[in-house]
């Protein structure tokens, strides 16, 4: 039997560099946001409501599930929509915060909320060097790509596409006019606050439409998992912490259609992924004593 040739892996360098330490770090946004979003003062990098606090935690907690996955995939067909999204996230959030700096715990507040501020900045400006020169070593890493797999349906990748292009428009408005658009927030919201969320939305919008482009379920279940995680826990959060909406702005049933349809797509996803091509292994043959590879995915 002909060895099948290695398809072009991920450079160790992008997971220790860039995915593993973006992985650490969206865990820790999540813990510091979600379980108590009314703590913001003490444990995060700036004072943010609890609304806020608990929708920054849930995208961040998706974050962390995609990277983690993309961390242990094996080819780089498998990352690149995680690593092109995570790199747009880190410009644009430290664009915000540069933006709004002085809302940050850099001077005073709890020892905990200095570390938080501190380490913030620390991460966001490191984290763009040492991306180049993961991204660098990838580059340089050869080998064929994997072998193509059933696309996802129309019905898929048609909204997967106008989804992505709708989240893009919706985060570049909020980044341009966090200002005046927070004045008219439904619950109590900062510039800095709108521009974190606005950051969001742009990043999973741009990966929604490379995911469109790559249109193969093997290459974007991290970031299907990252859809419905954020989705969930978005939801819950926001029921959670629904006293401190004003329901009769239009803008708090906004954020429940966003996180409704990223529920929603990463579901489809996920179901288009188990029906075109669920993960498979072979046993050996009866006295070949070979094992057939087991197909990446």
């Amino acid at each position: 039997m002909a060895a099948t040739p290695p398809v072009r892996p991920v450079s160790p360098l992008l997971r220790a560099l860039l995915l593993g330490p973006l992985a650490a770090a969206a865990l820790w946004a999540f813990l510091a946001l979600w379980p108590a979003p009314g703590s913001s003062a003490q444990l995060f990098a700036w004072t943010t409501s609890p609304v806020t606090a608990a929708l920054l935690g849930s995208c961040y907690g998706g974050a962390a599930a995609m990277l983690a996955l993309a961390a242990r995939a094996r080819s780089w067909a498998e990352v690149r929509v995680a690593t092109a999204a995570s790199c747009l996230l880190v410009l644009l959030t430290l664009a915000a915060t540069l933006a709004d700096h002085r809302e940050l715990h850099l001077r005073d507040g709890t020892p905990l909320g200095l570390l938080a501020a501190r380490s913030w900045l620390a991460v966001h400006l490191a984290a763009p060097l040492l991306g180049l020169l993961a991204l660098a070593a990838q580059l340089r890493t050869r080998g064929p790509a994997p072998a193509r797999t059933p696309r996802l349906p129309w019905w898929v990748a048609v909204p997967v596409a106008t989804g992505g292009a709708l989240l893009a428009l919706l985060g570049l408005a909020l980044a341009l006019r966090a200002g005046p658009l927070a004045a008219h927030w439904p619950w109590a919201a900062r510039p800095l606050d709108v521009r974190a969320l606005g950051a969001w939305s742009l990043a999973i919008g741009a990966a929604l439409l490379l995911a469109s482009r790559e249109c193969e379920p093997r290459r974007v279940r991290g970031g299907t998992a990252a859809l419905v995680l954020t989705g969930l826990l978005g939801l819950t959060g926001l029921a959670r912490q629904g006293g401190h909406v004003d329901w009769h702005r239009p803008g708090a049933w906004l954020a429940v259609l966003v996180l409704t349809a990223l529920l929603g797509l990463g579901l489809c996803g996920y179901g288009a992924s188990a029906v075109l091509d669920p993960p498979r292994t072979a046993a050996p043959p009866d006295g070949a004593g070979e094992v057939e590879e087991v197909r990446l995915g």
